[in-house]
C-alpha cells in the first residue's frame, strides 16, 4: 500500500502551459479533467477540452466520432510509485496507444487540499514545440486506506 498525500480524487482547476523555446505562456485553456491516485498505488487521469458537443442522436457519425476524439486532451491509467516530489505514472492503458507501456514522470507539491502537478518537457503531438504543462487541482473525495485481509 502507497501512504502518501497524493492519495485521492482531484478536479482540475488550472492549467497553464509554458514553451520552452520563446518562455510564452498560455494560460487560455481550461480542459475538464479528473485525476485519481489509490491508497494501494493505482492512478487515472481523463482530460478533455471544456467546450466538447454532444452527439445530435445516440448513434453517432462518423464526423462526431473524430470531433470527440479530438477533443480528448489525455486519458490514461495504471500504477503509480512516489520519490520525493516526483510522482511516476506506469501507464498500463491509454487513449495514446504511444503512451501504454511508457512511464510518464510528474512532480507536485501539496497544499492541503490543493495539488500542483508540473509534467517534464513535452510536445502535443501536433506540433514539434516543447512546453510543460502545470496542473492545479482540487481534491474532491479523499480515498480510504485499503482494507488488508
Amino acid at each position: 500500500m502507497i501512504a502518501n498525500a497524493i492519495a485521492g480524487v482531484w478536479k482540475l482547476r488550472s492549467y497553464t502551459r509554458r514553451f520552452l523555446d520563446t518562455g510564452e505562456v498560455r494560460t487560455d485553456m481550461l480542459p475538464h479533467a479528473y485525476i485519481m491516485y489509490t491508497p494501494g498505488g493505482y492512478m487515472m487521469s481523463v482530460t478533455v477540452e471544456s467546450d466538447r458537443e454532444p452527439p445530435a442522436g445516440a448513434v453517432l457519425t462518423d464526423e462526431e466520432r473524430v470531433r470527440l476524439f479530438n477533443s480528448i486532451v489525455s486519458a490514461y491509467s495504471g500504477t503509480y510509485s512516489v520519490e520525493g516530489n516526483q510522482v511516476t505514472h506506469a501507464v498500463e492503458i491509454s487513449w495514446n496507444e504511444a503512451w501504454t507501456g511508457t512511464k510518464q514522470v510528474r512532480y507536485f507539491a501539496v497544499d492541503g487540499d490543493k495539488l500542483t502537478i508540473e509534467t517534464t518537457p513535452r510536445t502535443s503531438g501536433t506540433d514539434a514545440r516543447q512546453f510543460v504543462n502545470t496542473l492545479v487541482w482540487d481534491r474532491v473525495e479523499v480515498l480510504p486506506a485499503a482494507r488488508q485481509g
